[in-house]
Protein backbone atom coordinates (compact mmCIF):
# COMPACT_ATOMS: atom_id res chain seq x y z
CA UNK A 1 0.00 0.00 0.00
CA UNK A 2 3.17 2.20 -0.51
CA UNK A 3 1.30 3.86 -3.47
CA UNK A 4 -1.97 4.01 -5.07
CA UNK A 5 -1.03 4.50 -8.65
CA UNK A 6 -0.77 2.16 -11.33
CA UNK A 7 2.24 1.64 -13.88
CA UNK A 8 -0.07 4.09 -16.44
CA UNK A 9 -0.79 6.33 -14.03
CA UNK A 10 -4.26 5.72 -12.93
CA UNK A 11 -5.24 5.19 -9.50
CA UNK A 12 -5.40 1.90 -8.27
CA UNK A 13 -8.44 -0.61 -8.42
CA UNK A 14 -11.53 0.69 -7.11
CA UNK A 15 -10.37 4.36 -6.85
CA UNK A 16 -10.35 4.32 -10.75
CA UNK A 17 -14.22 4.15 -11.26
CA UNK A 18 -14.81 6.19 -8.20
CA UNK A 19 -12.89 9.17 -10.08
CA UNK A 20 -14.69 7.99 -13.35
CA UNK A 21 -18.32 9.10 -11.52
CA UNK A 22 -18.91 13.20 -11.74
CA UNK A 23 -17.66 14.97 -8.76
CA UNK A 24 -21.53 15.93 -7.98
CA UNK A 25 -22.25 12.38 -7.54
CA UNK A 26 -24.59 12.30 -4.38
CA UNK A 27 -22.56 10.96 -1.18
CA UNK A 28 -19.62 10.57 -3.63
CA UNK A 29 -17.24 11.44 -0.53
CA UNK A 30 -18.71 9.20 1.81
CA UNK A 31 -18.94 6.17 -0.71
CA UNK A 32 -15.30 6.30 -1.45
CA UNK A 33 -14.74 6.15 2.19
CA UNK A 34 -16.93 3.35 2.62
CA UNK A 35 -15.12 1.35 -0.57
CA UNK A 36 -11.67 2.40 0.44
CA UNK A 37 -12.19 1.71 4.32
CA UNK A 38 -9.13 -0.67 4.15
CA UNK A 39 -6.64 1.61 2.92
CA UNK A 40 -7.34 4.62 3.99
CA UNK A 41 -5.02 4.25 6.91
CA UNK A 42 -2.41 4.02 4.51
CA UNK A 43 0.84 6.69 5.03
CA UNK A 44 3.11 7.86 2.45
CA UNK A 45 0.76 7.28 -0.08
CA UNK A 46 1.41 8.03 -4.33
CA UNK A 47 -1.52 9.77 -5.68
CA UNK A 48 -1.67 10.76 -9.72
CA UNK A 49 -4.01 14.13 -9.94
CA UNK A 50 -5.89 14.76 -13.42
CA UNK A 51 -3.42 16.73 -14.86
CA UNK A 52 -0.48 14.19 -14.59
CA UNK A 53 1.51 15.33 -11.24
CA UNK A 54 1.73 13.02 -8.80
CA UNK A 55 1.97 13.58 -4.96
CA UNK A 56 3.19 12.04 -1.40
CA UNK A 57 0.29 12.47 0.69
CA UNK A 58 0.91 11.69 4.50
CA UNK A 59 -2.32 9.34 4.87
CA UNK A 60 -4.76 8.77 2.30
CA UNK A 61 -7.75 9.22 4.94
CA UNK A 62 -6.77 13.19 4.69
CA UNK A 63 -9.72 15.48 3.35
CA UNK A 64 -7.07 16.53 0.20
CA UNK A 65 -5.47 13.31 -0.12
CA UNK A 66 -8.86 11.37 -0.86
CA UNK A 67 -9.93 14.73 -3.22
CA UNK A 68 -7.05 13.98 -5.60
CA UNK A 69 -7.72 10.71 -5.40
CA UNK A 70 -11.21 10.32 -6.06
CA UNK A 71 -11.63 14.16 -8.05
CA UNK A 72 -8.38 14.07 -9.71
CA UNK A 73 -7.77 17.14 -7.84
CA UNK A 74 -8.73 19.40 -4.66
CA UNK A 75 -11.19 22.54 -4.32
CA UNK A 76 -11.85 22.26 -8.30
CA UNK A 77 -13.91 25.17 -8.95
CA UNK A 78 -11.32 27.58 -7.38
CA UNK A 79 -8.31 25.70 -9.28
CA UNK A 80 -10.04 26.24 -12.27
CA UNK A 81 -10.26 29.73 -11.65
CA UNK A 82 -6.99 30.08 -10.49
CA UNK A 83 -5.87 28.76 -14.15
CA UNK A 84 -7.97 30.38 -16.31
CA UNK A 85 -6.05 33.34 -15.08
CA UNK A 86 -2.17 31.77 -15.16
CA UNK A 87 -1.10 32.10 -18.55
CA UNK A 88 3.15 31.58 -19.45
CA UNK A 89 5.47 33.03 -17.80
CA UNK A 90 2.84 34.38 -14.72
CA UNK A 91 3.81 34.70 -11.29
CA UNK A 92 1.34 32.78 -8.78
CA UNK A 93 1.69 33.07 -4.89
CA UNK A 94 0.11 30.17 -2.68
CA UNK A 95 -0.04 30.75 1.08
CA UNK A 96 -0.90 27.69 2.98
CA UNK A 97 0.37 25.35 0.02
CA UNK A 98 0.50 22.42 2.24
CA UNK A 99 1.66 19.16 -0.14
CA UNK A 100 1.03 21.49 -3.82
CA UNK A 101 -2.27 20.37 -4.51
CA UNK A 102 -3.17 24.27 -6.27
CA UNK A 103 0.61 25.42 -6.03
CA UNK A 104 1.97 22.30 -8.68
CA UNK A 105 -0.88 22.41 -11.17
CA UNK A 106 -0.27 26.11 -11.37
CA UNK A 107 3.52 25.58 -11.69
CA UNK A 108 2.12 23.78 -14.75
CA UNK A 109 0.54 26.65 -16.26
CA UNK A 110 2.51 28.91 -15.98
CA UNK A 111 5.17 26.96 -17.25
CA UNK A 112 9.17 27.28 -16.67
CA UNK A 113 9.47 31.57 -17.61
CA UNK A 114 7.23 32.10 -14.84
CA UNK A 115 7.31 31.53 -11.29
CA UNK A 116 5.54 30.05 -8.41
CA UNK A 117 6.25 30.93 -4.69
CA UNK A 118 5.06 27.95 -2.36
CA UNK A 119 4.35 28.97 0.91
CA UNK A 120 3.67 26.73 4.24
CA UNK A 121 3.90 26.90 7.97
CA UNK A 122 3.80 23.22 9.14
CA UNK A 123 6.68 22.03 9.55
CA UNK A 124 5.34 18.44 8.77
CA UNK A 125 3.70 19.02 5.16
CA UNK A 126 7.15 21.15 4.42
CA UNK A 127 8.82 18.06 3.04
CA UNK A 128 5.75 16.65 1.56
CA UNK A 129 5.54 19.62 -0.47
CA UNK A 130 9.44 20.14 -1.16
CA UNK A 131 9.61 16.55 -2.55
CA UNK A 132 6.07 16.66 -4.67
CA UNK A 133 7.83 19.63 -6.31
CA UNK A 134 10.93 17.60 -7.18
CA UNK A 135 9.25 14.94 -7.67
CA UNK A 136 7.43 16.68 -10.94
CA UNK A 137 10.32 18.52 -12.00
CA UNK A 138 9.05 21.52 -11.32
CA UNK A 139 12.18 24.12 -10.73
CA UNK A 140 10.54 27.11 -10.82
CA UNK A 141 8.85 26.99 -8.07
CA UNK A 142 10.09 28.47 -4.69
CA UNK A 143 9.24 27.00 -1.21
CA UNK A 144 9.07 29.68 1.80
CA UNK A 145 8.53 27.13 5.16
CA UNK A 146 7.08 29.90 7.39
CA UNK A 147 3.94 31.63 8.32
CA UNK A 148 2.77 34.81 6.71
CA UNK A 149 1.46 37.32 8.99
CA UNK A 150 1.32 40.99 9.29
CA UNK A 151 4.83 41.86 10.79
CA UNK A 152 7.95 39.73 11.11
CA UNK A 153 8.47 37.83 14.02
CA UNK A 154 11.23 35.34 14.02
CA UNK A 155 9.66 32.41 16.63
CA UNK A 156 5.36 32.46 16.86
CA UNK A 157 3.42 29.55 17.90
CA UNK A 158 2.10 27.07 15.18
CA UNK A 159 -0.44 24.33 15.94
CA UNK A 160 0.02 21.28 13.67
CA UNK A 161 -2.88 19.51 12.82
CA UNK A 162 -3.54 15.91 12.70
CA UNK A 163 -2.31 13.84 9.95
CA UNK A 164 -6.21 13.12 8.98
CA UNK A 165 -6.90 17.12 8.75
CA UNK A 166 -3.09 17.93 7.89
CA UNK A 167 -4.55 21.20 6.19
CA UNK A 168 -5.92 22.71 9.54
CA UNK A 169 -2.73 23.57 10.99
CA UNK A 170 -2.82 27.57 12.17
CA UNK A 171 -1.05 29.62 14.03
CA UNK A 172 -4.63 29.72 16.79
CA UNK A 173 -5.46 26.83 19.16
CA UNK A 174 -7.39 24.10 18.03
CA UNK A 175 -5.82 20.43 18.52
CA UNK A 176 -4.88 19.23 21.68
CA UNK A 177 -1.44 18.96 20.80
CA UNK A 178 1.53 20.70 21.70
CA UNK A 179 2.53 23.30 19.53
CA UNK A 180 5.84 24.09 17.67
CA UNK A 181 7.34 27.41 16.60
CA UNK A 182 8.17 29.04 13.00
CA UNK A 183 9.02 32.03 11.44
CA UNK A 184 6.56 34.70 10.17
CA UNK A 185 7.41 36.86 7.86
CA UNK A 186 5.04 39.31 5.70
CA UNK A 187 3.99 38.32 2.07
CA UNK A 188 5.72 41.78 1.33
CA UNK A 189 9.23 40.79 2.61
CA UNK A 190 8.77 37.47 0.49
CA UNK A 191 8.50 39.04 -2.57
CA UNK A 192 11.46 41.06 -2.01
CA UNK A 193 13.32 38.69 -0.99
CA UNK A 194 12.93 36.70 -3.90
CA UNK A 195 12.50 40.05 -6.41
CA UNK A 196 9.00 39.03 -6.98
CA UNK A 197 7.93 42.51 -8.36
CA UNK A 198 5.04 41.27 -10.37
CA UNK A 199 1.85 39.01 -9.02
CA UNK A 200 -0.95 38.12 -11.13
CA UNK A 201 -2.78 35.59 -9.11
CA UNK A 202 -2.60 34.48 -5.11
CA UNK A 203 -4.64 31.98 -3.20
CA UNK A 204 -4.70 31.82 0.51
CA UNK A 205 -6.22 29.62 2.76
CA UNK A 206 -4.82 29.76 6.50
CA UNK A 207 -7.46 28.96 8.58
CA UNK A 208 -9.01 32.02 9.46
CA UNK A 209 -5.95 34.03 10.10
CA UNK A 210 -6.40 35.51 6.06
CA UNK A 211 -6.69 38.99 7.29
CA UNK A 212 -3.01 39.22 8.72
CA UNK A 213 -1.74 37.78 5.75
CA UNK A 214 -3.31 40.97 3.41
CA UNK A 215 -2.18 43.19 5.83
CA UNK A 216 1.45 42.55 5.43
CA UNK A 217 0.86 42.83 1.84
CA UNK A 218 0.00 46.40 1.53
CA UNK A 219 3.18 46.94 -1.37
CA UNK A 220 2.05 44.29 -3.73
CA UNK A 221 -1.87 44.74 -2.92
CA UNK A 222 -1.85 48.57 -3.32
CA UNK A 223 0.67 48.24 -6.83
CA UNK A 224 0.17 49.29 -10.62
CA UNK A 225 -0.50 45.47 -10.88
CA UNK A 226 -2.77 44.15 -8.35
CA UNK A 227 -2.97 40.42 -8.29
CA UNK A 228 -6.67 38.41 -8.11
CA UNK A 229 -7.41 36.67 -5.03
CA UNK A 230 -8.89 33.89 -4.39
CA UNK A 231 -9.07 33.16 -0.32
CA UNK A 232 -10.99 31.26 1.94
CA UNK A 233 -14.08 32.93 4.46
CA UNK A 234 -14.91 30.78 7.27
CA UNK A 235 -16.76 32.71 9.90
CA UNK A 236 -16.01 29.88 12.34
CA UNK A 237 -12.20 30.43 12.07
CA UNK A 238 -11.93 33.83 11.58
CA UNK A 239 -14.30 34.16 15.40
CA UNK A 240 -11.27 31.93 16.93
CA UNK A 241 -8.88 34.64 16.04
CA UNK A 242 -7.55 36.92 19.07
CA UNK A 243 -8.44 40.58 18.73
CA UNK A 244 -10.13 39.84 15.41
CA UNK A 245 -13.48 39.97 13.58
CA UNK A 246 -15.41 38.05 11.17
CA UNK A 247 -15.06 39.85 8.09
CA UNK A 248 -11.94 41.39 8.62
CA UNK A 249 -10.02 39.86 6.19
CA UNK A 250 -12.93 40.70 3.38
CA UNK A 251 -12.46 44.70 4.75
CA UNK A 252 -8.76 45.01 5.02
CA UNK A 253 -9.10 44.05 0.55
CA UNK A 254 -11.64 46.95 0.51
CA UNK A 255 -9.30 49.13 1.98
CA UNK A 256 -7.05 48.50 -0.70
CA UNK A 257 -9.53 49.01 -3.81
CA UNK A 258 -10.70 44.91 -4.07
CA UNK A 259 -14.19 44.76 -4.70
CA UNK A 260 -15.48 41.19 -3.91
CA UNK A 261 -17.23 38.06 -4.95
CA UNK A 262 -18.56 34.26 -4.00
CA UNK A 263 -16.17 32.23 -6.32
CA UNK A 264 -19.22 31.13 -8.75
CA UNK A 265 -20.60 34.95 -9.01
CA UNK A 266 -16.95 35.79 -10.13
CA UNK A 267 -16.79 33.07 -12.94
CA UNK A 268 -20.66 34.08 -13.84
CA UNK A 269 -19.69 37.51 -14.01
CA UNK A 270 -21.91 38.58 -11.50
CA UNK A 271 -22.41 42.21 -9.24
CA UNK A 272 -19.60 41.73 -6.48
CA UNK A 273 -20.69 41.64 -3.36
CA UNK A 274 -22.50 43.91 -2.15
CA UNK A 275 -21.46 44.13 1.92
CA UNK A 276 -18.99 41.77 4.13
CA UNK A 277 -20.10 38.54 4.62
CA UNK A 278 -20.20 37.67 8.48
CA UNK A 279 -21.36 34.01 8.37
CA UNK A 280 -20.95 30.94 6.80
CA UNK A 281 -18.39 29.71 4.42
CA UNK A 282 -17.45 30.74 1.07
CA UNK A 283 -14.41 30.71 -1.50
CA UNK A 284 -14.17 34.43 -1.78
CA UNK A 285 -12.36 36.17 -5.18
CA UNK A 286 -11.17 40.05 -5.08
CA UNK A 287 -9.95 41.98 -8.08
CA UNK A 288 -9.68 45.57 -8.68
CA UNK A 289 -11.64 46.99 -11.27
CA UNK A 290 -9.98 46.56 -14.90
CA UNK A 291 -8.11 43.21 -13.10
CA UNK A 292 -7.67 40.77 -16.05
CA UNK A 293 -5.44 37.54 -17.38
CA UNK A 294 -1.72 37.41 -16.92
CA UNK A 295 -0.30 37.76 -20.27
Amino acid sequence: MSGLVTADGSPAGCARWLRALPRRTPAKRLLARAVLRRALDARDVRVRDAFGLVYRVPILRDTIALALLVDGMYEPRLLRFLLSRLAPRAVFVDVGAHIGSLALPAARAVGAEGRVLAIEASPTMVPYLTENITANGLRHVIVEPCAVSAAHDPQVSFDEAPADRSGMGSLGRRFDRPPVFVAAETLDRLLAKHRITRVDAIKVDVEGYEALVFRGARRILDGPDAPIIGFEFHAAAEARVPGGAVGDAQRVLLAHGYRLWRLADASRRRPPLPRVLTRGFETIVAMKPGARCAS
